[in-house]
């Protein structure tokens, strides 16, 4: 796998970047962000209190400069459940973040009502060492992206690392019967500057014109669904009709290293 190129780091250089696909589910805040200049905290405050976001306990979120502790997941993940402030840095990182927190608040705030009653209930052991549960929230807040279907013979391609089939075979109903949000606010970052190996952690649920943003917030507030970070199936993001030029070509799904065959035995 190729290392991750360097992303532009300037608003107005990142422009043709924003464009694509991997962007789609905060585009609508994008068009409100258009100019050459960085968008500032009191900017992203002032869309996230027109969209009225707030995290679980109802509290409206507001991106405010990090404290020195508030590197630590603790301290970080504790402060957004009692305040609402979210640290943010004058980076891509954190700004993608911010932008998921407007764009799908149920999904942001669910998150981090997980982490706060993990952390509440583990202390300090837990911030130390993640537990499974928070390793799937973190995998799926860094890196994932929410694919859904009425057809659940497609999303269990995807369960079955099938990407030929998928992709290729069926590749008229993926287009027409499939919907790919990336979400994680990491994964955005990278990005900026796709590479063949940039993958992410799928969320897969059986919907049709449903709000992604509840349906994918009732996903991660069952249970069960956080025992096993296999419940997250590998996605290359490259492969999806749309996203990559390449893939126009049946050949470029015949790149094993990329599109791997998995762990088809797990079913």
């Amino acid at each position: 796998m190729k290392a991750t190129p360097a992303v532009p780091m300037t608003w107005h250089a990142a422009a043709s970047a924003l464009a694509a696909p991997f962007f789609d589910g905060v585009r609508p805040l994008l068009r409100e962000l258009e100019g050459e200049t960085w968008p500032s905290t009191a900017t992203l405050n002032q869309l996230a209190a027109q969209h009225a976001v707030a995290n679980a306990r109802g509290r409206p979120i507001r991106f405010v400069t990090p404290s020195a502790d508030a590197i630590s997941a603790m301290r970080y993940e504790t402060q957004i459940a009692e305040t609402g402030e979210v640290p943010t840095r004058e980076n891509w990182h954190d700004l993608f973040n911010a932008l998921q927190w407007i764009a799908f608040p149920r999904l942001k705030s669910a998150i981090n009502a997980q982490h706060a009653r993990l952390l509440a209930t583990g202390g300090a052991a837990e911030a130390a060492a993640r537990s499974v549960a928070r390793d799937v929230l973190t995998m799926f807040d860094e890196s994932g992206v929410i694919v859904a279907s009425r057809d659940s013979s497609l999303l269990d391609l995807i369960r079955r690392f099938q990407w030929r089939e998928l992709f290729v075979e069926r590749r008229e109903q993926v287009m027409a019967d499939m919907r790919f949000v990336l979400v994680g606010h990491g994964l955005m970052e990278k990005s900026l500057a796709p590479f063949i190996g940039i993958t992410a952690k799928a969320m897969l649920l059986t919907t049709g014109n449903d709000s992604l943003d509840r349906a994918a917030a009732d996903w991660l507030t069952n249970p069960a669904n956080l025992t096993d970070s296999h419940h997250l199936a590998p996605l290359p993001l490259l492969g999806i009709p749309g996203w990559d030029a390449r893939n126009e070509s049946a050949s470029f799904y015949d790149d094993a290293n990329y599109f791997r065959p998995g762990r088809r035995h797990r079913g």
